[in-house]
């Protein structure tokens, strides 16, 4: 039977799934353990046995009977809840709830341009149990179409085993972090701590997770300290970083002061400055459009070339909803906000630049054509996908997001830090914002992370790869024709031989291989696994628009299928779900089978 629970002070429902004495099942040799991930969709396609025995499975699979017969439309999150809830009673043992003592809460409903997504987090104890979901969707019609899980069973007759309080102190905790970090310099973040459960192999751990930015060691880190023993259980760099072959590390520097975490927790951020508050204006910049190598069709340009022969490069463009205040102007407007919040080379904080008529006529080399790069292409490309059908309660950027065009502590790289929500830029050989394509990845991870904020596991690092660089291909697409110079080529000015190389997105003979899982810039049989995802999709970019289709179409339903995919995805579910997508936003087809086709050339569709 179902047991509600009472209403959290979030405001968000906890239900759990226990069994009746009648019905309980004997399950003695059941352990805590992960349930493998898996997808329900909707079966346009057949799905082969070999599919099925990973991580796919068809949506008949599941009773929809409840769903799918109800003829009231939910209007508040409290609607979509109850009748998402009767769903999963209906279909208690596919989806791993039953007998399973942990909770579950209804962590968001969230609107896509195909449907409504109703999504729930673990918890046992009132405490969250990481990196677990189950997302229901519904499509425009009310119906189920997908669903995902990723959660932990915990037999009820295990739960005595979870601890439920922490046996160190919240300071204790942070002293363990404060002795094995040993910061120094500013507080970029104050630690931020929590509790969560954790599931290891045949254990359960209450930890606590304490997230800090600093400036040395530079990074934003996690730490997940065990709350019983106060044993360090794991740390890491929450950076979606670049990773640059041939990455240019600082020179050696002085030592920074040491800092105290303990007594920054109560105060802020060390470097963070005040919001930039005023009029809404107008103004005008310089930038590349998209970058000198394309412009100039010159694929030999160098880093240190002659001023002068950037000069045709260079384009005129009008900035919008930029701000000004007491006779300045800021790169501060509802969308992009450039700011200062970490160090570039040498340990130097840079400005966000001003003017004082609204005009950035800086050219390459002086940081301000960086600011004015960064915040006009960040600021195209989310205004386009509001104008895609991504506004209002669909809108991924209400708030909008921040970005520090000189930052990542002077490294050549660039970076995107989820949770935080920023964005941030390096310098060396090619500065990273001279490239549209640089900005446009980036803002692709945050725009993957909005999209989809459980966005981990499987192939999730190389997915987000490809998708950024798909992302910048597609602007790119659309200011200027396929050809030379080198069209499959990822970015083209930042990525030139003689500073790292960049990547491509025309690599139609790389395999994907399913009992395998793809990182992030993992080499493999000569192509990187970021390009083995970027390939198919920027190919259906290029054939969708070479017979008459629309980019702003295929874009859609890209963003739609990862929307919609809920977490630890591979490369071949998510392209499932990305085709099925195709044919319900365009039953047409047509979008769908270029797909279809170019999945399959790479082995991810059989």
């Amino acid at each position: 039977m179902w047991r509600i629970g009472n209403i959290g002070s979030n405001g968000l429902m906890l239900i759990s799934l226990l069994l009746t004495s009648s019905t309980a099942v004997v399950a003695q040799d059941i352990q805590i353990m992960r349930l493998p991930s898996q997808v329900y969709i909707d079966d346009k396609i057949t799905l082969s046995a070999d599919v099925q025995k990973f991580d796919v499975k068809p949506i008949t699979d599941l009773d929809l009977t409840t769903l799918n017969s109800s003829t009231v439309s939910p209007k508040t999150n409290t609607d979509y809840d109850v009748r998402v809830r009767e769903f999963m009673e209906k279909n208690a043992t596919d989806l791993g709830l039953q007998n399973n003592a942990a909770n579950l809460s209804l962590s968001a409903v969230r609107k896509g341009l195909s449907g409504t997504l109703v999504e729930y987090q673990q918890n046992i104890n009132g405490i969250p149990v990481l990196d677990t979901q189950i997302g229901v969707a519904l499509n425009a019609d009310g119906n189920v179409g997908s669903v995902t899980k990723d959660i932990v069973q915990i037999p009820t007759s295990k739960a005595g085993q979870v601890p439920s309080e922490a046996k160190i102190s919240e300071p204790d905790a942070l002293e363990i972090v404060q002795k094995d970090l040993k910061p120094e310099g500013a507080i970029i973040e104050a630690p931020k701590v929590s509790q969560a459960y954790l599931s290891t192999d045949g254990g359960f751990r209450l930890v606590y997770v304490i997230r800090v930015a600093v400036e040395r060691p530079f990074g934003y880190w996690e730490y997940r300290v065990d709350s019983q023993d106060g044993s360090l259980v794991d740390k890491f760099d929450r950076r979606v970083q670049e990773q640059k072959r041939g990455e240019e590390s600082p020179p050696a520097i002085e030592p920074l002061p040491a800092v105290d975490l303990l007594k920054a927790q109560a105060d802020k951020a060390a470097k963070k400055t005040a919001a930039i508050t005023g009029n809404p204006a107008s103004g005008t910049a310089q930038v590349f459009s998209p970058n000198p190598v394309t412009s100039l069709n010159n694929v030999a340009l160098l880093d240190n070339e002659n001023s002068d022969v950037f000069v045709p490069a260079y384009a005129t463009i009008n900035l919008d909803n930029i701000t000004t205040s007491n006779g300045k102007f800021f790169l501060v407007g509802p969308l992009v906000r450039i700011e200062d919040f970490e160090p570039g080379l040498h340990s130097v904080w840079t400005a966000p630049s001003t003017t004082s008529d609204g005009k950035w006529n800086a050219s390459r080399g002086d940081n301000a054509f960086n600011d004015a790069m960064t915040y006009y292409y960040i600021d195209e490309s989310l205004k386009y996908l509001r104008s895609l059908g991504y506004i209002g309660d669909r809108d991924l950027f209400p708030g909008g997001i921040a970005a520090d065009s000189d930052g990542v502590a002077g490294k050549d790289n660039s970076h995107y830090v989820p949770d935080s929500d920023v964005i941030a830029f390096g310098h060396g050989c090619v500065d990273d914002n001279e490239d549209s394509d640089v900005i446009l990845h980036e803002l692709g991870h945050a725009i993957h992370d909005h999209l989809n904020p459980a966005w981990r596991g499987g192939d999730s690092g190389a997915i987000g790869e490809g998708f950024g660089d798909y992302w910048a291909f597609s602007y790119r697409m659309k200011l200027v024709s396929s050809g030379k110079p080198d069209f499959g080529k990822v970015f083209p000015w930042d990525g030139i031989d003689s500073c790292w190389g960049g990547r491509r997105a025309d690599r139609t003979t790389a395999t994907y291989n399913p009992a395998k899982r793809y990182d992030a810039h993992e080499t493999v049989g000569g192509f990187v696994a970021d390009e083995l995802w970027s390939t198919p999709l920027v190919q259906t970019l290029i054939t969708a628009k070479a017979s008459g289709l629309k980019v702003e179409d295929v874009d859609k339903v890209v963003l739609e299928g990862m929307f919609f995919s809920g977490t630890n995805f591979t490369m071949r579910s998510l392209a499932l779900t990305t085709v099925n997508k195709a044919k319900e936003l365009y039953p047409s087809g047509e979008i769908a089978a270029i797909l279809q086709s170019e999945f399959q050339k790479v082995k991810i569709l059989e």
